[in-house]
């Protein structure tokens, strides 16, 4: 258990450092994911940067579509004990303001992607309902999530085209969730054998929606037959609204 600059902090929770969470269960998870538009259909980004402390590794990935082209660049590397270290290959995510402003980078490599990007969040991040859910007895989600609309501003080039990101048309959303969820590679069956008998669907419809003076928020889990775990929606006005 080596230290690691986040033990410095007055925020553990458990009497372990900070490089080892709370349970043991292979699929814990930490991850970041934005999107980003021009307000039009010219071009879509996704990225995302996650650690998956019971299995050593952190990764992430920037994806551009362009008409009918989709540009990614994907990067892993072995964790280790720095928790506060959030660069994987070319890709970063870096906290400028808690829960308000983050930076996103790509620094130029052989795919043709590059980018810093500033995403600045409208409203006030959205908590949501905790997901909590098992499977034949096992926890197979256990998870904490917060939504947030906003703007970005700074440069992207894909496809030879840099693009000026201004923050009167780029929008887009991000989330953060943390906690137990499939992730990696899959596990010897098990007790999950039984599934290919039983059946078994999961439908996630996760959707924040962005409007001039609020975001939108509409969340629904069910089952394969319908059966609603989780269903939230919600309104939040932007932070500038008296």
């Amino acid at each position: 258990m080596p230290l690691g600059p986040f033990d410095e902090y007055l925020a553990h929770q458990t009497s372990d450092t900070f490089d080892h969470v709370a349970t043991s269960d292979r699929n814990f998870y930490d991850r970041y994911y934005f999107n980003m538009h021009a307000s039009s259909d010219e071009l879509f980004v996704i990225t995302g940067l996650g650690q998956y402390p019971n299995l050593g590794v952190t990764d992430a990935f920037i994806t551009v579509s362009i008409g009918d082209a989709q540009h990614t660049v994907r990067a892993s590397r072995e964790l280790g004990s720095d928790r506060m270290d959030t660069s994987v290959g070319p890709l970063a995510v870096e906290v400028l303001e808690g829960l308000t402003t983050l930076r996103v980078t790509c620094h130029d490599n052989e795919w043709g992607i590059a980018a810093d990007l500033t995403f600045h969040g409208v409203v006030e991040a959205l908590e949501e309902p905790h997901t909590l859910s098992r499977r034949y007895g096992r926890i197979v989600q256990d998870v904490t999530r917060y939504a947030q609309v906003g703007v970005w501003e700074g440069t992207l080039t894909a496809s030879g085209r840099t693009f000026d990101v201004t923050p009167d048309v780029w929008k887009g959303v991000r989330d953060r969730s943390w906690g137990v969820r499939p992730v990696g590679e899959p596990e010897a069956p098990g007790i999950k054998a039984r599934e290919s008998r039983d059946g078994y669907g999961f439908r996630h419809d996760w959707i924040p929606m962005q409007f001039d003076d609020h975001m939108l928020k509409v969340q629904i889990d069910q089952d394969g037959e319908g059966h609603r775990h989780l269903e939230e929606a919600m309104r939040v006005w932007t932070l500038d609204q008296d």
